[in-house]
């Protein structure tokens, strides 16, 4: 079973994606804002990270380039309601492996990271 770091700090949502990938029969791990989400990247091995932009203490950006800074290599599928081709490319400069702008779908959610894990 594959698993899933989710990194959202809107309660509502990581909770919504959180049960939507269960159902989906991933494991789900989740985090609230940018250093938990550093934190649990330390210690546990993750087959994606869904990641966020707007996190509090650490954005998303910054949480990705600490990761892959530190030779992080699992693929990263990066959210965000900024969605301009500039933040796009942002996130994508950053280390992001995808990105899929909010709001979206759950089935969206699940067709990008089935095309980015399988």
């Amino acid at each position: 079973m594959k698993k899933i770091l989710v990194v959202e700090d809107d309660e509502s949502l990581r909770e919504t994606v959180q049960d939507w990938l269960g159902f989906e029969k991933f494991m789900v791990e989740t985090a609230a804002d940018g250093q938990e989400a550093v934190e649990q990247l330390q210690v546990n091995d993750f087959d994606l990270i869904v990641l966020d932009w707007q996190l509090p203490y650490l954005n998303g950006i910054e949480v990705l380039r600490r990761y892959r800074g530190a030779g992080g290599t699992t693929p990263v599928l990066f959210l965000s309601g900024m969605s301009s081709n500039q933040e796009r490319q942002a996130c994508l400069e950053a280390g992001a492996t995808e990105f899929l702008p909010k709001p979206f779908q759950l089935q969206d959610l699940s067709k990008a990271i089935k095309k980015i894990i399988g």
